[in-house]
């Protein structure tokens, strides 16, 4: 799995400019690699969740790399994403019917 993620990147994404790895994010999409870009699910939420200057946003997240929000905020939003690529699936996100965790002989009568 590849992830995308620079704040630098994305002060400038969210101030419209393009992004300068576009072609990167063309080329992983192009070859079907797994890939998660955190610079859009920030940028979502921003948009999203927030009525401030996005220096204060960047500032709840960044303090040079993540502070304990940032990194609170990218393990969830990347969650999903681990949880959909393994195979088998951690048991507390398995169907009741395909659940790995069996009793049967585990207690003797």
């Amino acid at each position: 799995m590849v992830i995308l993620l620079d704040p630098a990147l994305l002060r400038e994404m969210e101030s419209g400019k393009e992004r300068y790895d576009q072609e990167i994010v063309d080329y992983l999409e192009g070859n079907n690699f797994t890939y998660f870009d955190m610079n859009l699910v920030h940028l979502q939420d921003y948009s999203k969740n927030f009525k401030i200057c996005f220096d204060k946003y960047s500032k709840r997240y960044f303090i040079g790399h993540y502070s304990p929000a940032g990194n609170h905020s990218f393990a969830f939003a990347i969650k999903p994403k681990i949880v959909e690529w393994l195979d088998p699936k951690p048991i507390t996100y398995q169907n009741e019917q395909h659940q790995m965790i069996n009793f049967k002989n585990y207690l003797q009568r």
